[in-house]
């Protein structure tokens, strides 16, 4: 899936007009080109980035999806500006602002800054950024509405302003009080329908290149340089995995863990690239307690059940006791090494062919705990007490009992801790009231429909 960084230039709605298959992201800041490779994006749009007070998009991640064949593309805003400084090593630039940097007629970042509204407000823009100034002001000299010298007169005031103070008000205004006998009037009445916005139609020209990604299949990106991991970047990529899963992913997860036998063959998949060349120890204290979870479990409480289950799976208790400490030795490997293997679990799902449906899923879901108010549900956000929370799931999700070992089952899911695991159930209670509200059934089903395999 394509991941597009855009805010102000474009919104969410313009991005999806041109690209069907496509995860329209906030404005980016540092780590967030490296968190979309990992979440597995075909293709990275970079529009708008964060400059002031927020640490900006890392060249070094760029380069890093580069090198994993990922096509990036930048144009108007932020994107601009890496194009031009990457275009290089692969990145690809679109669009007039790009060719300005990169051609150097263009170098200060203040000339595609401005100030905006906040997300809940649509990235409302505040200021008029330099480089739609400039391009207005040609039109307007190509036009006969102004000459060139006092455009330029113009954009020399522009430059000199603050970019959070840019506006065709401010500029008309401070260019009245320094040079009294400029005759704007004509200049003035001219912008509403005049005016350019060369950012959004960089940024459009970008997004339709965009397009031809899911219509062909493209060529890598160019690379000459190797991609080295260096202890600023190490730092950066373990700040960003300290985070957690997106939301987008735990919903994938949640679907997984709602088909029990198919999460169990997927995970042993999954995790085999972790296994390889590693032979961890597991003490045989852990393989005794696990056995007595796993004869509670099965309920093979005397010597005489447990044979007789031991002989209809053709196993001996020695064999049982490789497989459970095997099974020890996968979880442990998975804890020591969550993201990677929540990784490979994605691409796993990838190759068998089932990824697109869970994600398509995971973004209904998505959407219905917005429009419930509980993006991120807790427990404590919910209308039921966590011993009936817990209850709950597991009866009407799973189909099972309440575990004899709550906390080895969370372990054995790969749950990072009970607060995941709770969040989960959290999750999965709020979408089941969701559901039985719209379709008004009082007998609304209380499974999720099974895993497809």
């Amino acid at each position: 899936m394509i991941h597009v960084f855009t805010g102000p230039t474009l919104h969410a709605a313009d991005v999806r007009d041109v690209l069907n298959d496509v995860e329209v992201r906030p404005p980016a800041r540092a780590g967030d080109i490296y968190a979309a490779c990992q979440e597995g994006a075909s293709g990275i749009g970079l529009i708008d980035g964060y400059f002031d007070g927020v640490p900006s998009v890392w060249h070094k991640e760029i380069l890093f999806a580069i090198a994993r064949g990922i096509p990036v593309f930048g144009a108007s805003s932020m994107g601009a500006l890496r194009a031009a400084e990457l275009h290089s090593f692969g990145m690809i630039g679109v669009g007039a602002i790009f060719e300005a940097f990169r051609d150097g007629t263009l170098e200060d970042d203040d000339e595609v800054a401005l100030q905006h509204g906040p997300a809940d407000l649509g990235y409302v823009a505040l200021s008029i950024p330099m480089v739609n100034i400039r391009t207005s002001l040609e039109r307007a000299v190509s036009a006969g509405v102004l000459d060139g010298a006092d455009a330029s007169c113009l954009i020399n005031i522009s430059k000199k302003m603050h970019f959070p103070e840019r506006s065709w008000d401010s500029l008309v205004e401070q260019a009245k009080e320094q040079h009294p006998a400029l005759s704007l009037e004509k200049l003035q009445a001219w912008l509403p329908t005049g005016a350019v916005d060369q950012k959004r139609l960089d940024a459009l020209d970008m997004v339709s290149a965009m397009a031809h990604l899911h219509e062909e299949a493209p060529s890598p990106p160019a690379q000459n340089f190797e991609f080295q991991h260096t202890a600023m970047w190490e730092t950066l990529t373990r700040s960003i995995e300290q985070t957690g899963p997106s939301r987008e992913l735990l919903l994938v997860l949640d679907q997984l863990h709602t088909d029990p036998s198919f999460y169990a063959d997927l995970r042993r998949r999954a995790a085999s690239s972790l296994l390889s060349g590693q032979k961890l120890d597991v003490a045989q204290a852990d393989v005794g307690r696990a056995m007595t979870r796993f004869r509670a479990e099965n309920r093979l409480y005397t010597g005489q059940a447990l044979e007789s289950w031991l002989a209809a799976n053709d196993l001996d208790v020695p064999a049982l006791q490789d497989q459970i400490a095997d099974e020890l030795r996968l979880t442990a490997t998975i804890a020591a090494h969550r993201e990677a293997f929540r990784r490979a679990m994605i691409e796993t799902l990838k190759a068998d062919g089932c990824y697109a449906k869970l994600l398509a899923e995971a973004k209904r879901r998505a959407v219905s705990l917005d429009r419930a108010g509980l993006s991120h549900p807790e427990p404590s956000d919910l209308d039921v007490n966590p011993g009936m929370l817990l209850i709950w799931y597991f009866e009407q999700v799973r189909d099972q009992t309440v575990p004899y070992d709550l906390e080895a089952f969370i372990e054995q899911n790969d749950f990072a801790d009970r607060s995941e695991f709770e969040q989960m159930m959290a999750r999965a209670y709020v979408l089941w009231q969701n559901e039985a509200q719209r379709d008004d059934e009082p007998d609304a089903p209380t499974q999720p429909p099974p895993m497809e395999r």
